[in-house]
């Protein structure tokens, strides 16, 4: 999976001159968090966040009337307040890139470029929605979960044991355990009882959890 299979393309933007009160109403009214800048011949500028609003101006809404709060949201423009040199990606990269680097500098979006053109952004709710389908928690089936030791062919026999019998594996993943190996698969078309049967009986392998129904795959 890709970073552009993930990103928002063509992203809600703002002119650097326009003020902090209309960055927050476009946020409020859009539903985002994020606000790249742009000049008038598109190219990037800077990137406000709901946050980074937060930081620029620490005195909004703490002992302030509503007029001088009002007048200073107003007078204020976007170019004072963005982050002038916001984290970028290319379109190409993959996603666990971006999730590295967020996770890295502490940040929730990377701007995805094309060459020197912004094509979208991705942002942490991205990677969330990423992961779900990754992990198939949207799919209906069995989902199965087991240790086995940290060596080739594992995976290979745990899939073939499932596939013969005519399972779908429709979704699976993996990660390092202190001694050996976690994975688990999502699968359709066998019931729980029968995947623990045909697992339990290979050598080595544990079943640590399995939950979830038989549903027959949709041909």
């Amino acid at each position: 999976m890709l970073v552009k299979d993930l990103m928002t393309p063509s992203p809600l933007h703002i002119a650097p001159h326009r003020s902090v009160a209309d960055a927050e109403e476009m946020m409020r009214e859009h539903g985002v968090r994020h606000l790249p800048v742009l000049d008038d011949d598109g190219q990037l500028l800077g990137l406000v966040t709901r946050s980074s609003l937060g930081r620029a101006l620490p005195g909004m809404g703490t002992g302030l009337t509503r007029f001088e709060f009002s007048y200073l949201t107003s007078s204020t423009s976007v170019s004072e307040v963005m982050v002038k040199e916001p984290a970028v990606i290319s379109e190409d990269e993959a996603v666990e890139e971006a999730a590295r680097v967020m996770n890295t500098r502490r940040i929730s979006s990377l701007l995805v470029m094309r060459d020197e053109e912004l094509v979208g952004i991705i942002t942490d709710t991205d990677l969330f929605e990423g992961l779900l389908e990754l992990l198939g928690a949207r799919r209906p089936g069995v989902r199965l979960t087991v240790h086995f030791p940290d060596r080739s062919g594992e995976l290979a026999r745990i899939t073939k044991a499932v596939a013969e019998p005519g399972g779908y594996i429709s979704a699976v993943g993996g990660w390092y355990l202190e001694e050996g190996y976690g994975a688990f698969f999502k699968i359709e078309n066998l019931a729980p009882e029968e995947v623990v049967e045909l697992v339990e009986e290979l050598p080595d392998i544990t079943v640590a959890d399995i939950r979830g129904e038989l549903v027959e795959r949709e041909e």
